[in-house]
C-alpha cells in the first residue's frame, strides 16, 4: 500500500541561517535533494531511476512558517502523479517536535519514453492524494529587462552525484542576485540592520533546463515581476558559456519585520526604484 516515506531527518544549524535568522532557502533546496535521492534508492532499487530523462527540471516550494536555528526537521516524501512525460514528487518538511508541516515541496522530473510499462505501473502505485499547494501555471519569465544581478564560477566542489551543478548551488546564486537587486533598490544591509526589516521568501517557482559543469561562467539577470503592499517578486534568469540558458527562478517574499516576525509595507521611498526593475507578468 503507497505512503508517506521519510527521507530525510536533521537539524538546522546556526550557519546555516541568514540575514533574518531563519532557514536559507539553499540549504532546503540541498535537504529536497538529499530526499528526492532517497525516495528514488528506496522505492527504485531495480532502476527505475534510470528511466528519468534529461529534460526540464522544475522545482515548486511554499514556505508556510520559519524554521530557525538549532530546530529538528524531517521530510516525507511520496509520488504525487505521473503521465508519460513526467514523474512528479512531492515533499513535505515537518517541524519534528510539533509535527506541523513548514514547507510543501513539488518536484516535476521528466521521464524517458524508453522507461518499461513495467515501471511505469510500478511508480503509478505509489501515489498518494497531494494536501499541499497547487502548483501554478506560471509562464516562465525571463529577465531582459532587467540587470546583471550575479556572476561567477562553477567549483569543482559544487558538483553532485549527477556529475553538473548542484541543486542548492544553483539556489545559493539566486540568494546572492536577490540581495544585490534589494540593495540596489534601497534595501541595503545598512537599511536591514538600521530598520530591522528584511526580505522574507515564501514561494520559489525553479525551472533547471540545462545543466553547468566546473568552471563554466554564471550570469544571473533578474527583474521585479510584482510588486504589492508588503510582497515583491523577483524573476530571476541564470545563463552559462555564451548565454545559454541553464535556469529560470520566480521568487516570493514579503518585506519583513524581523522584530514582529511579520510583513510590513514596502515604503514609498523604495517604490520609485523598484518600478524602474518592474517587468509584469502577463
Amino acid at each position: 500500500m503507497a505512503q508517506w516515506i521519510e527521507t530525510y531527518r536533521g537539524v538546522v544549524n546556526p550557519w546555516e541561517c541568514d540575514v533574518v535568522q531563519h532557514f536559507t532557502i539553499a540549504y532546503y533546496f540541498d535537504r529536497f535533494a538529499d530526499a528526492t535521492r532517497n525516495f528514488l534508492d528506496h522505492c527504485a532499487a531495480d532502476g527505475i531511476d534510470a528511466g528519468l530523462d534529461h529534460g526540464p527540471v522544475r522545482h515548486h516550494a511554499t514556505f508556510q512558517n520559519e524554521l530557525r536555528a538549532g530546530a529538528g526537521f524531517h521530510i516525507l516524501t511520496g509520488v504525487i502523479d505521473i503521465d508519460a512525460l513526467a514523474l512528479r514528487i512531492g515533499h513535505q518538511v515537518l517541524d519534528s517536535t510539533s509535527g506541523e508541516t513548514v514547507t510543501w515541496v513539488t518536484q516535476t522530473l521528466a521521464l524517458s519514453q524508453a522507461l518499461p510499462s513495467a515501471k511505469r505501473r510500478k511508480l503509478a502505485a505509489l501515489c498518494l492524494p497531494w494536501s499541499g499547494p497547487r502548483i501554478p501555471d506560471r509562464r516562465i519569465l525571463g529577465a531582459a529587462r532587467g540587470q546583471l544581478a550575479a556572476r561567477d564560477r562553477v567549483k569543482a566542489w559544487e558538483i553532485d552525484e549527477s556529475g553538473a551543478m548542484s541543486l542548492p548551488a544553483h539556489i545559493h546564486r539566486f540568494s546572492a542576485a536577490s540581495m544585490q537587486t534589494l540593495a540596489a533598490v534601497g534595501m541595503t544591509s545598512r537599511y536591514m540592520q538600521d530598520c530591522r526589516r528584511g526580505y522574507s521568501t515564501f514561494e520559489l517557482d525553479f525551472t533547471q533546463v540545462a545543466g553547468a559543469g566546473v568552471g563554466d561562467i554564471i550570469d544571473i539577470t533578474t527583474s521585479v515581476a510584482h510588486l504589492g503592499n508588503s510582497s515583491l517578486r523577483l524573476a530571476h534568469r541564470m545563463t552559462g558559456r555564451n548565454g545559454a540558458e541553464i535556469a529560470f527562478l520566480m521568487q516570493s517574499g514579503v518585506h519583513l519585520d524581523t522584530d514582529a516576525r511579520r510583513s510590513t509595507a514596502i515604503p514609498d521611498e523604495l517604490r520609485p526604484a523598484i518600478e524602474k526593475l518592474l517587468h509584469r507578468e502577463e
